[in-house]
């Protein structure tokens, strides 16, 4: 019963990711991803951008689905294994993140509210971007409606993510308007 509830909203997550709404296929375009990138996907949830990111890299590429839920991981080996996926990798989070160093892409899909530490977690994750690689926030905006989002303060204000991104070492690339619900912003490591 347990595990059904679990598989069930790890499900939910990709149904909801792939809402028109949500625009996933107007944020990949966004992102420019390129054959042979290598891409991590934190909170990587039941793998609906990962799997999205595999198709783009192409089988030389690398994407790595970063969660600190075992079974979102399990979730996404499971259908890779399914489906014949050979560049996509699990990381379990359970302190702090390691990755491989050259990574293109850093990915946070309503993710940075999430963390606890902000301004160190991403001066720590510097170390293992390309020298062109460039970090990917979306996150919800709060709203004047009584939701899920505005309840249990799953949003930040665009404004705050600058000035972490800024006390980082990052500046903004990048900048679109076209998710109603949530700001996304590209940012680029500050060279130095």
């Amino acid at each position: 019963m347990f595990e059904n509830r679990k598989l069930k909203k790890i499900k939910r997550l990709n149904k909801k990711a792939a809402k028109p709404e949500f625009k996933s296929a107007e944020i990949i375009k966004s992102l420019k991803i390129y054959e042979n990138d290598k891409i991590v996907d934190i909170g990587c949830g039941g793998g609906y951008f990962t799997f999205k990111f595999s198709e783009e890299v192409g089988k030389k590429g690398k994407v790595y689905a970063v969660d600190m839920e075992p079974e979102c991981l399990d979730y996404v080996e499971d259908e890779a294994q399914e489906k014949g996926i050979k560049n996509v990798e699990t990381v379990l989070v359970d302190g702090g993140l390691e990755l491989e160093g050259g990574l293109n892409l850093v990915f946070l899909r309503n993710v940075f509210h999430h963390i606890e530490d902000p301004v160190n977690y991403f001066k720590h994750l510097k170390q293992f971007l390309a020298p062109d690689g460039r970090i990917a926030i979306i996150d919800y905006r709060k709203t004047r409606k009584i939701n899920f989002v505005n309840i249990f303060g799953h949003h930040t204000p665009e404004e705050e993510i600058l000035k972490v991104m800024e006390k980082s070492g990052y500046v903004p690339s990048e900048k679109f308007d076209f998710l109603s619900s949530q700001s996304f912003v590209i940012f680029k490591s500050v060279k130095g």
